[in-house]
């Protein structure tokens, strides 16, 4: 194994589903199936088996994993892997899939301070809405700061390329235009507005952004559409494939739930994290 006079210190987590209930029983909903790597790097690895809240939300079953070490390719830095699945997912009946995957590599340079990151593996397995398929393109290269070889220079919030298309992302769904024309109420919520101004994109402007590995979707449901956000009658909002990058972490969360009518909270299905760190910092 290479040696080097800089030490990396890992940090990964994964969870399978996780949240709170206020209605119809106030509950908490622990993290299912978490995992956590040991900043010295290392594997580690979980699954389970069928859970249930009852009229609420269920899967058949779930695993995590997350992995670090010194790659042993010349030139090549500290990988970490982290790997959030959840297959069987129901809730209420109305969102469906068969499998939800989030997946986040990271690889940290042996000199310089930010890592490449890539989301290969991550996708929706059969993803339906009261029974409607819907078919969902992904944009894994999000974070792909136009580079054929190296390592960034710079984090993804305070890189142009990453926040153009983060903007774009937001414009695309504040357009009423992109709605199905099957929507009759084409009007965008203040909600969406709000919290998705493509205005607020700007480098040195944010500590952390939300964007999306959902490229577009397709297929026709009750309910609206606003890119990776979906409103879903009787259940409440839906967010796919969310990512919060800040300056040097990715959390990626592959369904994300504000449940409101026969059920009200919030809860995270297939949920991976990424970062780490190296000392000196170069």
């Amino acid at each position: 194994m290479a040696t080097t006079s800089r030490v990396h210190y890992y940090h990964a987590d994964a969870s399978a589903l996780g949240g709170y209930l206020e209605r119809p029983i106030a509950q908490n909903i622990p993290p299912q199936v978490p995992m956590s790597l040991s900043p010295s790097g290392g594997y580690g690895h979980a699954r389970t088996e069928s859970f249930r809240i009852d009229g609420v939300l269920s899967y058949q079953s779930a695993y995590t994993q997350v992995s670090g070490r010194l790659s042993d390719k010349p030139d090549h830095g500290w990988v970490t892997l982290v790997t959030s699945v959840v297959e069987g997912l129901n809730v209420h009946e109305v969102i469906t899939a068969d499998r939800l995957v989030a997946q986040i590599s990271t690889e940290h340079p042996l000199e310089g301070n930010y890592p490449r990151v890539t989301f290969l593996g991550t996708r929706f397995d059969n993803l339906k809405v009261a029974g409607c398929p819907i078919d969902v393109t992904l944009d894994l290269d999000i974070c792909d700061q136009n580079l054929l070889k190296g390592y960034p220079a710079q984090s993804c919030i305070s890189d142009k390329v990453f926040l153009a298309r983060v903007a774009e992302q937001y414009r695309f769904m504040n357009d009423p235009k992109n709605l199905p024309k099957s929507v009759k109420n084409r009007s965008i919520p203040d909600w969406v507005k709000e919290r998705y101004n493509p205005k607020t994109v700007q480098a040195g402007k944010r500590s952390s952004i939300v964007s999306s590995v959902v490229k577009r979707t397709d297929g026709e449901f009750p309910g609206r559409q606003f890119g990776n956000v979906f409103e879903v009658p009787d259940v409440g909002r839906v967010f796919l494939g969310e990512l919060l990058v800040d300056c040097q972490s990715y959390q990626l969360t592959m369904l994300r739930l504000e449940l409101g009518c026969f059920s009200s909270g919030n809860t995270s299905a297939a949920v991976a994290k990424a970062n780490g760190g190296t000392d000196p910092p170069s």
